[in-house]
């Protein structure tokens, strides 16, 4: 109330400065001695009064009802005594008609109703009194006049009171639902962060965890974007079951959620707590006859005593989700202290890569890929660098997984694959890129195919272009990214599984997806020479390779010795450096020339 009604009475109080001034004015043109002094004094004390009441009682920001309703009292009051003064000094019945007009005024700047009611009866009670020494005739209409002003004055202040109640009850409303998320009813990312916010200015521990579901963007992308919102539902219905007074849960992106523990919790009874939701996540939701599985990691940290402010605490959260989605999926994952360091690493190197001219700074080597029946060159690998103005030479791995816990990944391939295709332009047109692509990208359809436009725009054979993929990428959701890759493969372009017997289900995805080149993970390859058992299994791979009539390609040959033992297998591929280093694309030109002896001819 007091909220809704200190702008009216800050907004009074402005034009009645201005207007006792003028008043003052007046006094002092029309009025001489005592009567100057009484009435000027009375109307310049109410200018002064009513600009420091403005200036100092009901400044800018929060102000008290019981305050606001003494300033309007006081200021009303002034108001009366400057109409009772004049009439006292100067009786004119046709003037009482002021009193009138000043009850109207008191019933929209008087704060409550009780004040109101009191300012409009001492109003018209002082015009019955001067009134009664009126003609009879004047007494009984100024009479008449005084009840009608005092019924429509309480008339006008309850009804200006019941707008404002309405306004308030709306304003209420609406901050409710500014903090709750429109979808699924919880709160929002406003309202924890406020409730985080509260609590560390209280002091008071607690755990925040982020909730991450697993195959919920496969689930809106094959199903649409209606039973993908019933599953949301269906998820916090479920999280709901277990809040209580200390449990509070939020969803603060699309599929990301927020768990909020208050209290002393161990981190042990944090860990259980966040099993047990995933374990009810992870039951079948049955939506519109569809029976469909989804699931979730969490990141938990806990204040104080892994930060001190609430940023620092969601970012750590954050990062324990992130390690968890990387070693411990479909777990709830602490964060702990002897991580800050690496966190900080991290940080720091998200920060750069957001400030980074990418465009500037990202560049392409090209690597090749030796075939060793006929000693030609007839595909490069694009190998992924970064050149940080701070930071020097970033590590690939090390910026990759960066750009993807920032969302930035997208924007690094984008621009890297524009590059390769720069490059290959340069080349001879039966010489070959391979490009890789991370999960992110594999999952977003869309953006994959503005690469596809891309190639298209640019009148380049799809055939010439390779997908790396690698069994992380596809693991997530092995039905959706054989969708995309099948896509891609009837488009003409090209499709090779990177790392080969690095995980532990790849022959299921020689036979799920459709895969034109094997690569088989240099951990074989470099073990060759000491391992009968690694020797066996690249045979095996090669062999199986020519059955299906894939390519294979080794990686990680660095040595005659090497090359040696391996040359008995028949390998057809061979990438590593005793072939060729990686390398910018004028070296690839010059490469492509020496071996060819007439480029122009074989770029036909």
């Amino acid at each position: 109330m007091a909220d809704a009604y200190r702008p009216i009475v800050r907004g009074f109080l402005l034009p009645g400065c201005a207007y006792y001034l003028f008043v003052t004015w007046g006094h002092w043109r029309d009025e001489t001695g005592s009567n100057l002094l009484i009435l000027g004094g009375i109307s310049l004390s109410t200018a002064v009064a009513y600009a420091l009441f403005r200036a100092v009682l009901l400044p800018e920001g929060r102000t008290s009802l019981a305050r606001l309703e003494a300033v309007g009292l006081v200021a009303n009051l002034l108001l009366y005594a400057n109409v009772l003064a004049y009439m006292l000094l100067h009786r004119e019945d046709e003037r009482l008609v002021y009193f009138v007009l000043i009850a109207v005024v008191f019933s929209t700047s008087g704060v409550t109703l009780r004040g109101t009611i009191a300012c409009v009866m001492l109003s018209i009670g002082t015009l019955l009194w001067f009134a009664r020494d009126a003609s009879p005739v004047l007494a009984e209409q100024y009479a008449f006049i005084g009840v009608a002003t005092s019924f429509a004055s309480v008339g006008m202040a309850t009804l200006l009171r019941k707008a404002i109640l309405r306004q308030i009850d709306a304003r209420l409303l609406a901050d409710q639902m500014a903090q709750r998320d429109s979808q699924t009813g919880i709160a929002n990312r406003r309202a924890i962060f406020g409730r985080m916010d509260e609590l560390v200015r209280a002091r008071t521990p607690f755990w925040i965890g982020i909730l991450d579901l697993d195959g919920f963007k496969a689930i809106n992308d094959i199903y649409g974007h209606a039973v993908g919102d019933s599953v949301l539902c269906e998820v916090v219905a479920r999280l709901e079951g277990r809040s209580s007074d200390r449990v509070r849960f939020g969803r603060i992106g699309g599929d990301e959620f927020a768990i909020l523990v208050t209290g002393e919790e161990t981190a042990e009874t944090v860990e259980n707590l966040g099993g047990e939701l995933l374990a009810a996540i992870g039951r079948t939701c049955a939506i519109d006859h569809l029976n469909l599985g989804i699931g979730g990691t969490i990141g938990f940290a806990h204040y104080p005593s892994m930060g001190a402010t609430t940023r620092q605490i969601f970012e750590k959260a954050d990062y324990a989700l992130y390690r968890g989605k990387e070693q411990a999926r479909g777990h709830a994952v602490i964060f702990t202290l002897n991580e800050d360091r690496q966190m900080r690493d991290s940080l720091l190197l998200e920060r750069e890569l957001r400030e980074a001219d990418l465009d500037a700074e990202l560049h392409l080597l090209f690597q090749p890929q030796m075939n060793v029946m006929d000693g030609r060159v007839r595909s490069f690998e694009a190998l992924a660098r970064w050149q940080s103005p701070l930071l020097g030479g970033v590590a690939p791995d090390r910026f990759i997984r960066a750009a993807e816990r920032a969302g930035l990944i997208q924007s690094v391939t984008r621009i890297l694959f524009r590059k390769g295709l720069d490059a290959l332009e340069s080349w001879p047109r039966d010489v070959d890129v391979s490009f890789n692509l991370s999960a992110q990208d594999i999952a977003d359809r869309a953006f994959i195919f503005s690469l596809v436009a891309q190639v298209l725009r640019r009148g380049i054979d799809p055939a010439r272009i390779e997908f790396e993929i690698t069994e992380t990428a596809v693991m997530k959701d092995i039905g959706v990214s054989r969708l995309l890759l099948e896509d891609l493969s009837a488009l003409g372009f090209r499709i090779a599984l990177d790392d080969f017997g690095s995980g532990y289900s790849s022959f299921e995805y020689i036979d799920e997806l459709p895969l034109d080149k094997i690569k088989i993970d240099k951990g074989f390859v470099r073990k060759v020479a000491t391992s009968a058992a690694s020797r066996e299994i690249v045979a095996a791979v090669i062999t199986l390779c020519r059955n299906l009539d894939l390519e294979c390609v080794l990686e990680g040959v660095e040595t005659e010795a090497e090359m040696a033992i391996l040359a008995p297998l028949s390998p057809r591929i061979i990438q590593g450096y005793l072939y060729g280093r990686p390398m910018p694309s004028d070296a690839v030109v010059a490469l492509l020339a020496g071996q060819s002896g007439s480029p122009e001819a074989a770029r036909v």
